[in-house]
């Protein structure tokens, strides 16, 4: 953020309020809501009205990411915000829980953008349910092997150790009486990953490719490469371009 000596009236202010909320809420779409788009085209235009934004944004502990101007203004908590995403936060599930839907989160991300040179294409890409658990099953090995070093001593990835010992004991899919796929299964486990990247504006389901799939939206990328020095999400990533240059 940089430093103005802008006198900002209170309608400036509310105005940037204003459009830090509309960020708040990932699933509005500039282009239909004609004031979004106003102020984000102010935003991208006007610095000091930009100061203005980012400073209310500062406040609350986000960090600006970009003003997108299909996806909106898009903002990152920073870690230990209020506002950031844990998997603790869930209640309602229990450690093992936690540990495989985080495992699928970090899943998504390494299949979809296994190198720095994906974290930069803006191409729309596209992945199902099934992908993710293929990938996953597939390192299975692969997963344990990354979890020791080449000393035999186990690596310093401990969440990721633990997340791929649970998530191998799970069946891919399990269908319950009412047709529905089972809880206790890992395809279940990352339908609610991605049906949590929709809720948040980050992917779109995409039911004219088939069940279960999906196009990640511009925003997932972005969030993504804010969390990119993750010791875990990079070994899965180490293992993803592995298999592609095996499948080469």
């Amino acid at each position: 953020m940089t430093t103005s000596t802008y006198a900002y009236s209170p309608a400036d202010l509310t105005d940037a309020s204003v459009l830090v909320r509309f960020g708040c809420q990932p699933r509005l779409r500039p282009l239909g809501l004609p004031q979004y788009r106003d102020l984000l085209h102010r935003y991208r235009m006007d610095g000091a009205f930009r100061d203005a934004v980012d400073a209310s944004a500062d406040g609350l502990d986000l960090n600006v990411m970009e003003a997108h101007p299909v996806e909106g203004l898009i903002l990152h908590p920073r870690e230990g915000s209020w506002l950031s995403y844990r998997l603790k936060d869930h209640l309602k599930l229990g450690v093992n829980d936690r540990l495989v839907l985080g495992l699928a989160h970090m899943a998504i991300a390494a299949r979809a953008y296994p190198t720095a040179v994906d974290l930069e294409d803006d191409t729309v890409k596209r992945i199902s349910i099934t992908d993710v658990d293929d990938f996953l099953r597939r390192l299975t090995d692969k997963l344990r092997e990354a979890t020791v070093d080449a000393d035999g001593l186990t690596a310093p990835h401990s969440e990721l150790q633990a997340a791929w010992r649970v998530y191998a004991k799970l069946p891919p899919s399990r269908l319950t009486p009412t047709r529905q796929i089972s809880q206790s299964s890992t395809q279940h486990v990352i339908k609610e990953a991605m049906n949590w990247l929709v809720e948040q504006g980050m992917a779109y389901p995409a039911g004219e490719l088939g069940p279960g799939h999906y196009r990640l939206a511009h925003r997932f990328r972005v969030q993504v490469r804010e969390a990119a020095s993750s010791a875990a999400y990079a070994a899965l990533c180490d293992l993803r371009r592995a298999h592609l240059s095996e499948e080469d």
